[in-house]
């Protein structure tokens, strides 16, 4: 078999990617991907979407990628169910609250559309959270929510209309290279040609890449979240609480679908859920939110993202190995997934590397370029302090 690019990794950015190439003219495309489908972190995250943080570099790509997602089910011709909800991020301190007044002249520079949000405005968006406590914040009035489910539906099915071949229960179990260029991947005993080879296999992509024998920064990272029991509208935007590093929104079926990180509870590769953080989530929320004090947890669930030094993404080229290409360290995996896979499809046909997506380069650590990006949910916690049990 012969593939024009070898895809590992079947989740959103993959698919994305996928779609994206066979738009611009590419055949023989073939995505491969060890697990069930939706079975790793497209599977199991927030659905949050917004286009602003506290960098340009985060702000014009994610910016970039709120814009497709607005428009994304008559790209694909299929539903996403994008809700332009809003998008609302609280500050209770003087630093996030600081973070937050920076963002917006950020977003100002790059054509992000955001807004301060405070006293009233708290009041009338978010009528359960005690808005003593609020010192300031961000509200995008394009952000929102984008069930996982549907954007993989639509993604794999737009893929397998433009001829693309989707493999789910495909492990690949090595990498060929020759002449410092990869060649082929192997799945099992099938062997198949690849003109160009992407890893975007979540958390398991530096794993990936040792098959290649290259190193990929970074390593897993366990996230938690839970869903509590059905209630009235009472949450309009999606929500993050910059100084407690929790998420969440409300579904269509009025369950409240969030989460929170705590310290030293992200070891491991376990999916199963974790008291401590269910604990300190329901904490966070009867602090905020006291009317929610008397919700029951239905559920609580694990997932695992690609964490790097500096929390953003590693996409373009490899730079120890020709034709190999890389989409991953996804944190806000998510909102960024259309961007990636047209921007990184933009750069594998015509070799040109989009501004947007120049700063998240591959071997900007190696280079000394790392982003600083204050305004995401878990900027308090370092990857380097993760334990060794989380490495691939």
């Amino acid at each position: 078999m012969k593939a024009s690019v070898a895809i590992v990794g079947g989740g959103l950015h993959g698919l994305s990617l996928a779609f994206n190439l066979a738009r611009r003219g590419l055949k023989e495309i073939v995505v491969l991907d060890a697990n069930y489908w939706q079975g790793g972190a497209s599977g199991r995250n927030g659905t949050l979407v917004r286009g602003g943080f506290s960098s340009p570099e985060w702000s014009r790509f994610f910016g970039y990628s709120l814009e497709l997602w607005l428009d994304l089910s008559r790209t694909l011709g299929h539903n996403v169910m994008f809700t332009r909800r809003g998008y609302v991020i609280l500050a209770e301190s003087e630093r996030t609250a600081a973070v937050c007044d920076s963002a917006r002249a950020i977003h100002r520079q790059v054509g992000v559309q955001s807004s301060a949000i405070e006293g009233e405005d708290v009041r009338r968006l978010l009528p359960l959270v005690d808005h003593r406590r609020v010192k300031g914040g961000i509200h995008f009035d394009a952000g929102g929510t984008a069930p996982h489910h549907a954007a993989m539906k639509g993604y794999l099915a737009a893929c397998r209309e433009r001829g693309v071949t989707v493999r789910y229960g495909s492990e690949v179990t090595g990498i060929e290279c020759g002449n410092g260029r990869v060649s082929a991947v192997v799945v099992g005993d099938e062997r198949i040609d690849a003109e160009a080879v992407v890893i975007a296999a979540g958390s398991l992509s530096p794993k990936v890449a040792e098959l290649a024998g290259v190193v990929l920064e970074g390593k897993p990272f366990r996230l938690e979240a839970c869903a509590l029991e059905p209630l009235r509208p009472v949450i309009g935007p999606a929500l993050a609480m910059l100084d407690r590093t929790v998420y969440l929104h409300q579904t269509g079926r009025g369950e409240i679908v969030g989460g929170c990180e705590v310290p030293g509870e992200h070891v491991g590769l376990s999916l199963a859920s974790d008291l401590p953080v269910m604990a300190a989530y329901a904490r966070h929320l009867v602090e905020m939110m006291p009317a929610l004090g008397s919700l029951r947890i239905l559920r609580q669930w694990a997932g695992h993202v690609h964490a790097t030094a500096d929390w953003g993404p590693l996409l373009g080229r490899h730079p120890d190995l020709r034709d190999l290409w890389i989409s991953a360290g996804w944190l806000y995996g998510v909102a960024g997934a259309p961007a990636s896979g047209d921007l990184l499809a933009k750069a594998i046909v015509t070799g040109e590397v989009d501004a947007r997506m120049a700063p998240f380069a591959v071997d900007r650590q190696r280079q000394g370029r790392s982003v600083k990006e204050q305004a995401i949910g878990a900027f308090t916690i370092r990857p380097e302090s993760l334990s060794g049990g989380c490495h691939s």
